[in-house]
């Protein structure tokens, strides 16, 4: 068995009665915090939106008189892990909910633990459909892949005009290639034609491999939704095979949230510029709650919000919600008053959950402009 990654617990204690703590049914006094999972992988910033979210609710009194605290593990990059570490905090901290994790292959796994536990969880950015299947305790905070690879692909064939597109995945990777497919599909029911389509083991650093045959198809655009640190690498290796289309203009590079992270941006340079890609929200928002959320991670950590920082926060507010109007912490009594959540607005907006509990909401396109990323249009599902 792996050692368990880093973990950090942050919590912020406020007093919520004249002592501090609050009454039970038993008429004794309940002054433990309310512990709440909080699992990520990667070297991200998911963990910001989170702590706002439980900061916010702190400083309202707490959720049901006590106290929230975050039990957080970070670093997690094999689900073997992050199972580890869900099975650590429900077992070893008590916590009444697990939030995450954002990669679709450890929230899969997470899941089942969960579902087995008796234990509600809400992913925060994974975004492949299946993350749910478990069972009735596992909700998810972000769109799904099918809606984000939908969006993608009627935008390259209806808005860009692009009549033949390459696709470049992960392979083994669930959420790449689970978008791929969906792009796919969606791609050719909007008249387009795949003219090539390729894949890569994690970990690789060179891509040629993969870009010759994409380079000798002429695509009109190459959908790539891989993370955002091998999107850096490989977009330089097409400019400078170079990749173009039929016309000899250079290829559109078109991907999803996983490049919403400050890594393409850094790596990427000019190489990136003109691409586009679908993410959860914008920093750019005039949403009032949306807004809010902005101003307050500006303020306190001095860079704008990611999407997945956005969905962090709304993961921990939606338990909270729904903690908070069920009256309990019981985990069935969370589950129907997630089922009923209705126009949720936070970072980002919730219409609904549908009964695998995927929410319908909106997904934002970003475009790349002078090494800056800038909003481009919203999707509405």
């Amino acid at each position: 068995m792996r050692p368990l990654p880093f973990a950090c617990v942050a919590a912020v204690f406020l007093a919520v009665c004249d002592d501090g703590s609050s009454p039970t049914s038993h008429g004794e006094v309940d002054d433990t915090p309310v512990r709440v999972g909080f699992l990520v992988s990667g070297v991200r910033t998911y963990l910001n939106g989170a702590t706002i979210a439980v900061d916010e609710v702190n400083g309202r009194g707490g959720l049901l008189g006590r106290t929230v605290e975050l039990v957080v593990r970070t670093g997690l990059e094999e689900a073997e892990a992050a199972v580890e570490a869900a099975e650590a905090m429900i077992g070893t901290d008590r916590a009444v909910a697990l939030i995450g994790p954002n990669r679709s292959s450890h929230a899969i796994e997470v899941g089942a633990l969960a579902q087995r536990r008796g234990v509600p969880m809400i992913t925060t950015a994974a975004t492949n459909p299946g993350v749910t299947a478990a069972g009735d305790l596992v909700f998810m905070a972000a769109f799904t892949d099918q809606f984000q690879g939908r969006v993608m692909a009627e935008f390259a064939a209806g808005t860009l005009e692009v009549s033949a597109a390459a696709v470049l995945t992960e392979r083994g990777n669930v959420y790449s290639e689970g978008i791929g497919e969906f792009f796919i599909d969606r791609f050719r029911e909007s008249g387009g034609a795949i003219v090539a389509e390729e894949s890569y083991e994690r970990g690789a650093t060179e891509f040629a491999a993969q870009l010759a045959p994409i380079a000798a198809a002429a695509p009109g655009a190459v959908f790539v939704p891989v993370r955002a640190e091998d999107v850096a690498l490989l977009a330089a290796e097409a400019r400078a095979l170079p990749v173009h289309d039929a016309a000899g203009e250079p290829a559109l590079l078109l991907g999803a949230d996983a490049w919403d992270n400050a890594a393409l941006l850094e790596g990427g340079g000019a190489a990136v510029d003109g691409s586009f890609f679908s993410t959860h929200f914008s920093p750019d928002t005039d949403e009032p709650t949306a807004r809010a959320f902005v101003d307050a991670y500006l303020a306190r950590y001095a860079i704008p919000p990611t999407g997945g920082d956005a969905v962090s926060y709304d993961a921990v507010r939606l338990f909270l919600e729904a903690a908070a109007r069920a009256g309990s912490l019981e985990a069935d009594a969370v589950r129907l008053e997630m089922l009923a959540t209705r126009q949720y607005a936070g970072a980002t907006r919730i219409s609904h959950y549908d009964d695998d509990r995927h929410p319908t909401k909106s997904a934002v396109i970003m475009t790349i402009e002078n090494g800056v990323k800038r909003f481009y249009r919203q999707v509405d599902p």
